[in-house]
C-alpha cells in the first residue's frame, strides 16, 4: 500500500516512535524506538539497535503496528503491516548507514522494514 504523502511528512516530523508486536500466543510488547523512517512510498525502515522481546516477537509473528500523532489536523494515524527483518543485504548496509549518521556509537543489529499493508486515522481504514 502507498503510504500518502501527508502521512510520510507525520511520520518524518516525530522523533520518536511506539512500536507494537505481538508474540506466537498473542502476548503484545510495545517500545519506544527513535530509529523509524519513511524508506520508500510503501515500506518503513526501523533499525534493530537493542531488540530483544521485539525481536522474537518479529521472528514468531511479522505482523506489527505503529502510531503517529499529527499535531496541526489533530489526528493519529495507525500503521500496519507485516515486517522482514534484514542482516546482510542493501538494506541492512542502509540500516547502518542511516543510524551512524546520527549516532556513530550504536551498530544496528538488523534494518527491519514494514510492508505497509493498512493505514487507519481512528476506525477509518485509509484507501
Amino acid at each position: 500500500m502507498k503510504i500518502p504523502e501527508h502521512i510520510q511528512e507525520v511520520i518524518s516530523s516525530q522523533e520518536l516512535h511506539t512500536l507494537s508486536t505481538s508474540s506466537a500466543e498473542g502476548i503484545p510488547n510495545i517500545i519506544y524506538l527513535k530509529f523509524l523512517k519513511v524508506y520508500n512510498d510503501c515500506q518503513i525502515l526501523i533499525a534493530d539497535n537493542k531488540f530483544h522481546k521485539t525481536k522474537k516477537n518479529l521472528l514468531e509473528n511479522p505482523r506489527i503496528a505503529f502510531v503517529v500523532y499529527d499535531k496541526d489536523s489533530r489526528k493519529a494515524y495507525q500503521i500496519k503491516g507485516k515486517a522482514e527483518i534484514h542482516t546482510d543485504d542493501n538494506i541492512f548496509s542502509d540500516t547502518v548507514e542511516w543510524v551512524h549518521s546520527r549516532r556513530p556509537d550504536i551498530d544496528p543489529k538488523s534494518g527491519v522494514v514494514l510492508n505497509v499493508e493498512e493505514i487507519y486515522c481512528g476506525a477509518e481504514r485509509i484507501p
